[in-house]
């Protein structure tokens, strides 16, 4: 689903629904994170390529659902209204503090 699907998707949602949107990707990216971290700590200089290949796999995932979470919050925005937007904008910035997705962040905590 491109992002121009997903914002479509995202406004027929109920509110409800549409507020329980970006903790469902967060779980999801913290599920990524552990696997690519037992994989590494599996195959700790690269050597395997299946596990190469799905630790980038799993990179490129996370990218698409961090770009999930900006068009949800947007929208969020427009549908909950800005206080609501704002709270979860909160959220997502102490998530990706404490979860960070970005491969050479990533990198960093295994040197």
């Amino acid at each position: 689903m491109d992002l121009a699907q997903l914002e479509q998707a995202l406004r027929q949602l109920p509110k409800d629904t549409l507020l329980t949107e970006i903790p469902e990707v967060q779980n999801s990216i913290k599920h990524l994170l552990q696997s690519n971290k037992e994989m590494r700590e599996y195959d700790p200089e690269g050597k395997d390529p299946d596990l190469t290949q799905a630790i980038e796999e799993n990179q490129q995932l996370m990218e698409r659902h961090e770009a999930r979470i900006d068009v949800t919050l947007r929208i969020v925005r427009e549908r909950v209204g800005e206080a609501a937007g704002r709270e979860m904008a909160s959220n997502v910035i102490a998530f990706r503090k404490e979860y960070p997705t970005k491969q050479e962040e990533e990198e960093g905590v295994f040197l």
